[in-house]
């Protein structure tokens, strides 16, 4: 290995347009997190609120199939609210073990709580969405918030702090739930954390620029009425899923919606397989994002992609060419780490607000490893497509 400035004019440019795409993709990732970390640190606390008196009236809708422990553990934490008027409504969708015999006990002790259930001979319509119907058709409170029996309340003012949004104007507050991070102890644990970081980050930054296209079952709000008015789950009556992101398409926008990130308003989701249900939900997601209000965010992140496999191809084709050249193996290298640097510092950035652990340097291998999954992801969802109409799954 030599060390020489007489560098062929190609690997001039090869290396070049690696440093054009490192400061892209640099810059795009950082703009990203700081946009989140702004929202976070100085619009949300600056919006306007609802004072004490003129919190609404709220029913919480909980899905529940086959969840007696995890009823057990939820409803303690979600029936000791620090709020006036709500109501818990407990929807058992079929259950066979203990789950209606855990929320007849506490109904006892607790006057707000109501349980109900879905009829066990329905083919014809999704199971959870009946079961929210049926809750929803049953609350009294002004503004549903819907999560699910798996899920855990993280403090005593998370009702209050959706509640506060529901300004004049405003028809929909969109929750955060993430799955509990610990409870993972498979291979690949640190990719789904990954993974699930940066498909929260591009729904919530979506939300932050006014144009809202999912939300999650596990955390959000609406008003009841706005239900009504929009013929509830209407537009996704044939999908099985689509509660949250379709139906979240179908009802916000940015002047009627608002996103909640405070960290006493997030859900943590408990699976007993993480593995399993992150694959589940990542094959109804890529489902349902074709059905959602805008392709933009899906559109950006396939561009970012595109330019980080030309930013490594520059650098491979460059060191290829010239690989005894001691000069131009340092400035690829130099520019590798620099690219490196920048995507941790911007995803541990942006991971805060979400409560997600830092990854450190698998970061940068985890985004060039991202879009071969999902790809792989989408053809397998190609096969099982008809899984998701209930005419055939239910």
């Amino acid at each position: 290995m030599y060390f020489s400035l007489a560098i062929p004019l190609y690997i001039y440019i090869l290396l070049a347009g690696a440093l054009l795409l490192t400061v892209a993709t640099g810059l795009w990732q950082w703009l990203q997190a700081r946009r989140l970390a702004r929202f976070v640190q100085r619009d949300e606390p600056a919006r306007d609120y609802l004072d004490e008196e003129q919190l609404p009236s709220i029913s919480v809708v909980v899905y529940a199939h086959n969840d007696a422990a995890s009823l057990e553990q939820l409803l303690p934490l979600m029936l000791e609210q620090d709020y006036e008027r709500y109501e818990v409504i407990v929807v058992d969708d079929g259950s066979y073990d203990d789950s209606r015999d855990v929320v007849s006990e506490m109904m006892q002790s607790y006057g707000n709580l109501r349980l109900s259930f879905s009829p066990d001979d329905t083919r014809s319509l999704s199971r959870k969405k009946l079961s929210l119907m049926i809750g929803i058709k049953a609350a009294k409170g002004d503004i549903i918030v819907t999560t699910n029996a798996n899920c855990r309340v993280m403090s005593n003012q998370w009702l209050r702090l959706l509640a506060r949004n529901f300004v004049a104007g405003i028809d929909v507050v969109l929750g955060y739930s993430h799955y509990h991070y610990s409870r993972d102890k498979k291979p690949g644990r640190y990719y789904r954390i990954y993974d699930t970081a940066v498909t929260a980050r591009q729904w919530v930054l979506s939300a932050v620029d006014g144009v809202p296209y999912r939300g999650v079952s596990d955390n959000l709000a609406y008003r009841r009425q706005v239900f009504f008015d929009n013929a509830g789950f209407s537009g996704s009556i044939d999908l099985r899923w689509g509660d949250d992101d379709v139906y979240v398409s179908q009802i916000a926008n940015g002047g009627n919606t608002r996103l909640e990130l405070s960290p006493g308003s997030q859900v943590q989701a408990y699976y007993d397989d993480v593995a399993r249900a992150h694959n589940r939900l990542k094959l109804r997601r890529d489902f349902t994002s074709k059905l959602v209000a805008t392709r933009a965010p899906f559109i950006a992140q396939g561009l970012f992609s595109t330019l980080n496999y030309a930013r490594l191809a520059c650098l491979v084709a460059a060191v290829a060419l010239d690989w005894d050249n001691a000069v131009v193996v340092i400035l690829a290298a130099v520019l590798a780490v620099a690219s490196w640097a920048i995507a941790i510092a911007a995803f541990d950035k942006s991971a805060r607000p979400l409560q997600v652990p830092k990854l450190a340097l698998c970061v940068p291998l985890f985004a060039a490893w991202r879009p071969v999954v999902n790809m792989a992801y989408r053809l397998r969802g190609m096969k099982t497509k008809q899984n998701n109409y209930t005419s055939i799954y239910d």
